[in-house]
């Protein structure tokens, strides 16, 4: 594994410490249980199945038929699939009745929505009175675009340009997929008539580096240096109960 890959890896939202430092940290934001789940953004269900043990019914969406033909096979046979629901559906048009789900996620999803304050308005509405909204979305002060950079035409290592993030206008230019400040997330989910309820910073998981590396991770979260973190977690509710 070269360095480029090694920090590609370091940020990998699929990898087991990845999934599990993102469900921790929304569940100790407000725990994940009730009646109603929506996974917007679910792709093959990683999350989703993580999350659906708390809730009677689930509901999960996303745009590409493949990961959702990928989640379906996951779930067959389980018994989850009398559980979950798996729809083709964008973020900006959901086919829900306003006032369904108990909770709302989005799992390193809404960098990559084009209409976000349609999508954020949209969960508003389906969300019950009380109902929160959970996501998990890049650090703009993260050193580095975690989603690697585009330079001549192609795809290169996110070490190519260092502190890409904390330059806006290049990054829009140079990376296909947002970061974002807390305080640029705080305003988006204000604007869309959500209360924030809690911020926290994640360090990169390292899925397949060395357990130091994971505990020194791990602790800076518990440092100023968290700031600096791959990763924002963001709870907030809608209004009403």
């Amino acid at each position: 594994m070269n360095t480029g890959d090694a920090l590609c890896d370091a940020s990998s939202a699929f990898g087991p410490r990845g999934v599990v430092k993102r469900v921790g940290a929304v569940t100790r934001q407000l725990p994940v249980r009730g009646d109603r789940l929506l996974d917007v953004g679910c792709g093959d269900g990683t999350y989703t199945v993580e999350l659906a043990g708390g809730y009677v019914r689930v509901d999960a969406i996303d745009l590409e038929p493949e990961r959702l033909n990928a989640f379906a096979g996951r779930i067959a046979g389980t018994g989850l699939e009398d559980r979950i629901g798996i729809h083709k559906m964008s973020a900006d048009a959901l086919a829900f009745d306003a006032n369904t789900f108990d909770r709302v996620t989005a799992f390193e999803v809404v960098e990559h929505v084009d209409d976000l304050e349609g999508a954020l308005r949209e969960v508003r509405r389906v969300l019950k009175p009380g109902g929160a909204f959970s996501l998990t979305t890049p650090n703009r002060w993260f050193p580095f675009e975690t989603h690697g950079v585009l330079w001549g035409g192609r795809r290169r290592s996110a070490l190519t340009a260092p502190f890409l993030p904390w330059v806006g206008p290049l990054h829009a230019r140079m990376s296909d997929a947002r970061a974002f400040t807390t305080q640029q997330m705080g305003r988006l989910l204000r604007g869309a008539g959500l209360r924030v309820r809690a911020i926290d910073y994640l360090m990169p998981p390292f899925d397949r580096r060395t357990t130091a590396l994971q505990t020194l991770s791990d602790t800076l979260e518990d440092t100023p240096l968290r700031v600096f973190g791959m990763a924002m977690a963001v709870t907030a509710v809608k209004p009403g109960r």
